[in-house]
């Protein structure tokens, strides 16, 4: 704690004001409601940690937790709002560039089998191979890296430069078209969660793995991706000591998951006792912490104060809409906020009148990856130098440079620059 209160004491106020885009009086305002606070629970999501320093701010928000004990206490705590189920559940799991120690050793006593320990690619890290020319096969288990990654013309030189591409999707998307003029394509249809025909699982955000009975039916060429995969390894190991083709079997699968990752040893009755759990030590209503010492520790983290260039000297922030899910739109009007289409760029009414700009005018948005042409002006709540604009639209924008921790890539602060255009609508 020392070490992060004298930290602390080298910050002024003019440095955290001009930082922030605060003032002390707001700032004051919300350490006294935190201050009087008996329970807080803190909860964020990627406007925290897209950033090059997202790690250091989710650091940061439980330093502020444990300065008042709101870490390992009933009704208060630390809360990460994750995207869905399934990015919830494969992290639990272990699908990761690398694989806790624990999970490997259980995996080889349990399936008799000896695996490699070479540390696997994160996303990012697969996409600089692939533009490198070092993937020739590419197996995709749903989603869309084309709409997924920043910088978009990179992104599909990237995917066009893997040799044969093998989609397992439930609805087809962007991704299975851009970047796949080169090489093979294959796109299988699979059966969404609710389409499974045995039952499956799921771990909510708020980690509660719960039964998913499935039976729906949409399409009639459907299959269960677990036994696409099981088919395809039979294929190409056929010699290998592993029985792929049991694992088709949904009931197996959750008990190789029950007796290799800890916490989920739950998950091997769960289809007969019907009952939902909460996977073990994710909620603290102790004081107790996985260290030596069982306490919790403070981390100390530089001050990061990143200017504004010249030639670019707005900050561009990517948003989601009301009507969209990942890089699904369902619907291009946004409840949120005014935007009635996904081409625009929302931004403040003083920097509108600044650019001498009305609502309905046009704009081009330049960055060092990229244009975005003709996008309409909306106004927005914002600091004076800030910018929204709709994801995935926006990623021509976005750079591919991520967090050296995290390898999350910071689609909440490009630098920009506008370019006014003379006709409106």
């Amino acid at each position: 704690f020392d070490a992060y209160r004298d930290e602390l004491k080298q910050l002024d106020w003019q440095t955290i004001e001009s930082a922030t885009g605060l003032g002390q009086a707001e700032l004051a305002g919300v350490a006294s409601c935190y201050t009087e606070s008996n329970r807080a629970v803190f909860a964020w999501g990627m406007g925290i940690t897209h950033h090059l320093n997202g790690v250091a701010n989710v650091e940061e928000i439980s330093n502020l937790a444990l300065l008042r004990g709101m870490a390992g206490k009933r009704g208060a705590g630390l809360l990460p709002l994750r995207g869905h189920s399934n990015v919830q559940g494969i992290g639990t799991i272990g699908v990761k560039p690398v694989l806790p120690a624990e999970v490997l050793q259980r995996l080889e006593q349990t399936l008799d089998v000896m695996l490699p320990t070479t540390p696997g690619l994160d996303t990012m890290a697969s996409m600089q191979a692939a533009a490198g020319g070092e993937i020739d096969v590419a197996l995709f288990l749903g989603g869309n890296l084309f709409s997924a990654n920043p910088n978009t013309a990179w992104a599909e030189q990237a995917l066009e430069r893997i040799g044969f591409k093998l989609f397992l999707t439930t609805t087809l998307n962007r991704g299975h078209v851009h970047g796949s003029d080169a090489g093979a394509t294959l796109v299988l249809p699979v059966a969404a969660r609710d389409e499974e025909q045995q039952p499956t699982t799921q771990e909510s955000m708020f980690s509660f793995v719960r039964l998913s009975a499935g039976g729906i039916d949409r399409l009639d060429n459907v299959r269960p991706e677990s036994a696409i995969l099981a088919e395809l390894a039979l294929g190409v190991l056929p010699d290998s000591p592993l029985d792929f083709a049991a694992f088709k079997s949904h009931a197996k699968l959750r008990d190789a998951i029950a007796a290799t990752v800890p916490g989920m040893e739950a998950l091997a009755d769960i289809d007969v006792a019907r009952q939902e759990f909460h996977i073990k030590n994710r909620i603290l209503h102790r004081p107790e912490f996985n260290t030596a010492d069982g306490r919790a520790r403070f981390v100390v983290n530089p001050f990061l104060s990143v200017p504004r260039e010249p030639q670019f000297n707005y900050t561009l922030s990517t948003v989601r809409s009301e009507g969209q899910f990942n890089t699904i739109v369902y619907e291009d009007d946004d409840s949120y906020r005014a935007p009635t289409h996904r081409w625009s760029v929302m931004m403040s009414d003083a920097d509108m009148r600044a650019l001498g700009l009305k609502l309905g005018d046009r704009v081009n948005l330049h960055s060092l990856q990229g244009t975005m042409a003709g996008v309409e002006v909306f106004s927005h709540d914002l600091p004076q130098g800030d910018l929204l604009a709709y994801f995935p639209e926006a990623n021509v924008l976005t750079s591919k440079a991520v967090d050296v921790r995290s390898k999350t890539p910071a689609f909440k602060s490009t630098p920009v620059r506008i370019e006014p255009l003379l006709t409106s609508l």
